[in-house]
C-alpha cells in the first residue's frame, strides 16, 4: 500500500507539472490567437509582418534621416491595447482624457538615445520596447507609423502597471502610434541650437558668463556687500524648470501650492558653493548678493550633462530661479 501511495503521488505531481506547463503555453497561445484574429478583422496586409513578429504599417512616409544606433531621436507616441484603449502617451491632453494623467510628469515628445539596450528612457520613466525600437528604425523624420507589437517584443510575461485602474497584462499585445519628429546626430549641437533660440526669444543679446551659464537679475539684492565664494555656505530658495516652463523641483511653498503639487524639498536649501549641487547652480550664486532674486539658465554641461537623471533627460538645458536668502561664513579649522 505504501509503494502504491508513492506511485499515485508521483503521477499527481507529473500531472500538475504538465498542467502548469500547458497553462503557461496557453497564455502565449491565447495571445497569438487574439492577435491573429485582430490582424484578420482589421485587414492588416501580410507584408506588414516582419521576421521578428512585429507588424509595421506606415501611415505617413517621412523624409531625410532614418535613425541609426547611437543617434538620438525625438518621437511622440500613443500606446494602446488591441481593443483601442489608450494606456500611455506623451500628450497631457490624451493622458487626462483617459484618466492617466500624472501631475508630476513632464508631458513632451521623448528625446532619447536610439539604443536597443536603453530599455528605461532616462528622464521619462518610460520604456524603449524592442518593438518600438525596431519600428523607429524603419522610419524617417516626419514619418508616422502604426506598430502592432506582440508581448515578446513588449512587456512579455511581466506586463506593466500603469496606475491603480490600468495595467498591461502579461502576454498582451500592444499597438503603438508613433511619429518620428527628428533624428539628432549631434545632441550637444542640437541642445545649443534650442538654448540659443530660447535666449534670442526671451533675452536677446544676453551673453554667457565665462562660457557657461546665462544669468538674469530678477530683483535687486538687499545687501550690496554679502557675496559668496568657493566653500561659502548659503541658504537659498529655488524653482527648477525646463525651457518650456515645466517645474521639476522647488522648495518654495507658494509655487508648489499654485501648481497643486508636492516636492521633496520643503525648507531653504543649504548649499556649499562648489559642492552638492550642479555646477551651474553654484556659478549663479557667485553672481548674487544677499536678498537677490536671479534666473540662471544652464546648458546641460553645467547641469546633468549627457547622463540626465530619473526626471531630467540627457543634454537638457535647465532654468533655476534662485533667491539668495542668507550666508554662513565657513571658519577654517585651526592648525
Amino acid at each position: 500500500m505504501k509503494s502504491l501511495k508513492y506511485v499515485l503521488l508521483t503521477l499527481l505531481a507529473v500531472g500538475l507539472f504538465f498542467a502548469c506547463d500547458r497553462e503557461f503555453s496557453d497564455l502565449e497561445g491565447d495571445e497569438m490567437a487574439k492577435l491573429n484574429a485582430w490582424v484578420q478583422v482589421n485587414n492588416i496586409p501580410a507584408e506588414a509582418l516582419k521576421p521578428s513578429g512585429l507588424y509595421y504599417i506606415s501611415i505617413q512616409e517621412g523624409a531625410d534621416l532614418s535613425p541609426e544606433s547611437g543617434d538620438y531621436v525625438i518621437y511622440s507616441y500613443k500606446e494602446k491595447k488591441l481593443d483601442g484603449v489608450i494606456v500611455d502617451s506623451d500628450s497631457s491632453y490624451i493622458a487626462k482624457l483617459y484618466d492617466l494623467f500624472e501631475i508630476n510628469y513632464h508631458y513632451t515628445p521623448v528625446f532619447t538615445k536610439f539604443d536597443n539596450s536603453n530599455m528605461v528612457v532616462e528622464g521619462y520613466n518610460r520604456y524603449m520596447l524592442e518593438g518600438l525600437y525596431e519600428g523607429l528604425s524603419y522610419m524617417k523624420e516626419g514619418g508616422k507609423a502604426t506598430l502592432i507589437i506582440p508581448s515578446s517584443l513588449a512587456y512579455g510575461s511581466s506586463g506593466r502597471i500603469i496606475n491603480q485602474n490600468t495595467k498591461i497584462n502579461s502576454f498582451e499585445s500592444l499597438i503603438y502610434e508613433v511619429e518620428l519628429h527628428k533624428v539628432v546626430k549631434n545632441p550637444r549641437n542640437y541642445e545649443k541650437s534650442i538654448l540659443q533660440a530660447y535666449i534670442d526669444a526671451n533675452y536677446s543679446g544676453l551673453e554667457q558668463i565665462n562660457d557657461s551659464i546665462y544669468y538674469v537679475q530678477l530683483a535687486p539684492p538687499t545687501a550690496d556687500t554679502v557675496t559668496v565664494g568657493k566653500d561659502s555656505v548659503v541658504y537659498v530658495y529655488y524653482k527648477g524648470m525646463f525651457l518650456d516652463g515645466f517645474v521639476f523641483d522647488t522648495n518654495i511653498d507658494s509655487v508648489a501650492t499654485k501648481l497643486g503639487r508636492t516636492f521633496s524639498s520643503e525648507d531653504s536649501l543649504k548649499v556649499t558653493i562648489g559642492q552638492g549641487v550642479v555646477a551651474g547652480f553654484s556659478q549663479a550664486l557667485t553672481q548674487m548678493k544677499k536678498g537677490e532674486w536671479g534666473r540662471a539658465i544652464l546648458p546641460s554641461y553645467c547641469g546633468y550633462d549627457s547622463t540626465g537623471n530619473s526626471s531630467i533627460p540627457p543634454f537638457t538645458p535647465l532654468i533655476f530661479d534662485i533667491y539668495f536668502s542668507s550666508k554662513v561664513v565657513q571658519k577654517k579649522p585651526s592648525e
